[in-house]
């Protein structure tokens, strides 16, 4: 005689195999590493002083800034894009658009979308940015996959968050598996990602001396999670994490940090960023 009320083996074997799967998942989820250097002269060269070489002129030094606010700032920023590249200078004696005459653009939360974007990809921005990700959906499409049991099994792991999340279907949707070694190109201008470090309270910005204070390396990282980063709103968004490598390359503190150390004029500036350079040397903290 069997007892209806028995679970069917059938059903026990696949209820046991499912949650081996969860649990599988959960443990092989894991964030993107930013990788180690032993030189900081792989990581120096992206940075203002050493940017690519172009044909921009000497005559004119022209520097973006793109602010935050969501979807609305990345689509003020394409306006001003669309604008400069619809505005002629004569430079030399020859005409050229404005747009290929910016050297630096840096941008913070929504506007590091379409900053990172041009970077990558230059005039492709005006073909397919505003059906990419200005008209898109965004929020909504995050939202589902936050719910989606698909995605439960990778969020229930200790090294994945919903920024992780989002920074993935960032990659996918617009930055095509892209690094910062893709922004190294001629006519690019240099893309300054900013976000906030929020154990000290301080700006971040994805550049070269930057990551030589940690003894990372910028050029394999992905341009998905610098620009998640600089839209992770606390709460929303969990923090994007970078291991701190501080001590393992040739990185010296610059003579000037140095010097205000020494000085100890704690209310000057120059004070308050030596301080904040120095204390990515202490890795324990």
């Amino acid at each position: 005689m069997i007892d209806q009320r028995m679970p069917n083996p059938s059903f026990l074997n696949l209820f046991a195999g499912l949650m081996l799967v969860l649990v599988l998942t959960a443990c092989t989820a894991h964030y993107t590493v930013n990788s180690k250097i032993t030189t900081v002269k792989s990581v120096e060269r992206y940075s203002f002083e050493n940017r690519p070489a172009s044909g921009r002129s000497d005559e004119l030094l022209l520097i973006l800034t793109f602010s935050g606010g969501g979807t609305r700032a990345a689509a003020l920023s394409y306006g001003v894009l669309q604008t400069l590249a619809d505005t002629q200078i004569a430079l030399g004696g020859k005409k050229r658009r404005l747009l290929d005459e910016v050297d630096v653009i840096s941008s913070v939360s929504g506007g590091s979308f379409t900053s990172a974007y041009y970077g990558l990809f230059g005039d492709r921005i005006f073909e397919d940015f505003e059906t990419k990700f200005l008209k898109r959906n965004v929020e909504g499409e995050l939202a589902r996959r936050l719910i989606s049991p698909s995605s439960w099994p990778k969020l229930m792991s200790s090294y994945y968050a919903r920024s992780d999340l989002a920074a993935d279907y960032f990659d996918e949707i617009l930055f095509e598996g892209k690094t910062f070694s893709d922004f190294q190109v001629p006519l690019s201008p240099l893309i300054a990602v900013n976000a906030t470090d929020i154990a000290l309270g301080t700006q971040f910005t994805f550049l070269g001396d930057q990551f030589a204070r940690i003894c990372a390396d910028l050029s394999s990282y992905p341009v998905s999670r610098a620009v998640t980063a600089s839209a992770a709103v606390p709460g929303p968004f969990s923090s994007i994490v970078l291991q701190n490598y501080a001590g393992t390359c040739d990185y010296q503190i610059p003579q000037w940090a140095a010097k205000a150390i020494r000085d100890r004029r704690i209310t000057t500036r120059r004070y308050q960023d030596a301080q904040i350079i120095s204390s990515y040397l202490d890795v324990e903290n």
